[in-house]
């Protein structure tokens, strides 16, 4: 299985001429923009691929260390 391509820069758009008023107010961030609902299914499927690798490798961490903290380090189910 291989790895879908990634994303190497992320297209920002300013609006506005710079005036007083858009100095005033905070920018929206990214995620205030962001319907996941409206995704479709090869973007839903590329989220699945970037985050699944860093979860998996959090989990098996957090489980070694759970064992390491019981005092076994094997896991007898294997």
């Amino acid at each position: 299985m291989t790895a879908p391509p990634r994303a190497t820069s992320v297209a920002v758009q300013r609006t506005g001429g710079g005036g007083a008023a858009s100095a005033d107010r905070p920018a929206p961030s990214v995620t205030s923009r962001f319907a996941p609902r409206e995704l479709k299914e090869d973007q839903v499927a590329e989220l699945v691929h970037r985050l699944i690798g860093p979860m998996t490798r959090l989990l098996r961490t957090e489980l070694r260390l759970d064992r390491e903290r019981i005092g076994r380090l094997r896991d007898p189910r294997h």
